[in-house]
């Protein structure tokens, strides 16, 4: 037998991963070829006679920010904010089903921080028992679990986007009882390329229907951060930081170090072209022994809620994937979809409020912190597989201290755009 040496994914060069999934995107039209092998929807290839199944899937999407004078200070300049223009993601998978087992890999060779997307296997026992193994998202948070290709905005709401967890390595159960569907796992951290990253985690969300249409969640996780060794030089802080749509850092890391603590709770409902979603998520995280003297300082406490409406206009069913009708329905401009969103998230500790509120990494009493936006959208599906967007973000901010432009809370105006070409 063969042996090769250990391949690392976290070090799998941009490039060869790109040619890698070319070559099998090349290879799927020959094995065609094979009259036992069948053509499917989009880019479905089966072999029915063994039970095996290739669905190949990606997407590209290229954003765009415009910010407003709001921004600028006396002098002219702006604050620290997001690129104007950025190729955003480059995703490439496939997604492989043999029997009652299933193998999916996402890959990203445009993400300098984590190429490797997606990578699990999944074994289904059942309808209610399935087990997949391998890196992927924690159960936390309906906005953070949904594909960045299928939300409803550019930008995930300010919950998802400070506090859900990362993806990382574990093993999780999930599975569909009557109208209750489950997932309960457990990682090595939660967030294996995050600074923020913790010890092993557990996680689990919860999802009932009650009627047709009205779907509500609760989610959870816990884990435990560790500080940096006291001899570490230059040690790192461990706690969350997160940015506002414009790309504005609104809150700094905080040393922590102890237990981090998840849990949040969602509604959703559809019917017909509407679509309503709430969700609200808090994150505490311990400070053992993080104080300047080494002395045990309150918790970090974070959270945040968010509420958005959403109308397909043209008429469409509004679903987990927007399917427009033929280009000829609607006059031809396929579908249309206007919505609104308002997120607020805030940052302090649990500890009296006396004393010096202080902004500082190692601060007894945290400088409560925290923000509002108002975003308005619209989306245009000419084609199932190209999707236009364009947003304009209101931010405001609780600190006109610690606010883009400093002494002024806001508004503050951004413009989004983006264009997302995905495989049909």
């Amino acid at each position: 037998m063969l042996d090769f040496p250990p391949m690392r994914l976290d070090s799998l060069h941009p490039r060869r991963g790109l040619f890698a999934l070319t070559g099998l995107l090349a290879a799927v039209p020959l094995a065609a070829q094979d009259k036992a092998w069948q053509f499917g929807p989009g880019a479905k290839v089966s072999r029915p006679a063994s039970g095996i199944e290739l669905q190949l899937a990606g997407y590209v999407q290229e954003d765009f920010r415009h910010f407003s004078h709001d921004y600028e200070n006396s002098r002219g300049e702006l604050p620290d904010l997001g690129e104007e223009t950025v190729l955003r993601r480059l995703r490439l998978g496939v997604d492989a089903q043999w029997k009652r087992l299933r193998f999916e890999f996402d890959y990203d060779p445009h993400d300098s921080t984590e190429h490797v997307k997606n990578l699990t296997g999944e074994l289904k026992i059942s309808k209610a028992l399935h087990i997949t193994g391998g890196n992927m998202k924690l159960p936390v948070s309906p906005e953070w679990l949904t594909s960045a290709a299928k939300t409803d905005f550019i930008e995930r709401n300010l919950v998802a986007d400070a506090l859900a967890p990362g993806r990382d390595w574990g093993v999780k159960l999930s599975g569909d009882v009557d109208k209750v569907t489950y997932q309960l796992g457990v990682f090595k951290g939660d967030g294996r390329v995050d600074q923020s990253r913790s010890d092993t985690t557990a996680a689990g969300r919860l999802e009932v229907t009650v009627v047709k249409g009205l779907e509500l969640g609760a989610s959870a996780s816990q884990g435990k951060v560790s500080a940096d060794a006291l001899e570490v030089a230059d040690p790192m802080a461990r706690g969350v930081s997160f940015h506002a749509p414009s790309g504005f850092r609104v809150y700094e890391r905080h040393f922590v170090d102890g237990t981090r603590r998840r849990l949040g709770g969602d509604a959703r409902f559809r019917h017909g072209p509407i679509g309503l979603r709430a969700e609200i998520l808090q994150m505490t995280s311990e400070r053992k022994g993080q104080g300047s003297v080494f002395d045990d300082l309150p918790s970090e406490v974070a959270r945040g809620w968010s509420a958005s409406a959403t109308w397909l206009v043209t008429g469409d069913k509004k679903a987990r994937t927007i399917k427009p009708g033929h280009p000829l329905n609607h006059g031809g401009i396929g579908a249309v979809e206007l919505g609104v969103r308002y997120d607020a998230l805030k940052v302090d500790d649990d500890g009296p409020q006396t004393g010096f509120e202080g902004a500082g990494a190692r601060a007894r009493n945290i400088r409560p912190v925290g923000g509002k936006t108002l975003t308005g959208g619209l989306s245009w599906w000419p084609l199932e597989f190209v999707r236009l967007y364009g947003n304009a973000v209101v931010e405001r901010y609780d600190d006109p201290l610690l606010a883009p432009v400093p002494g002024r809370k806001g508004n503050y105006v951004t413009l989004l755009g983006r264009l997302q070409l995905s495989m049909p």
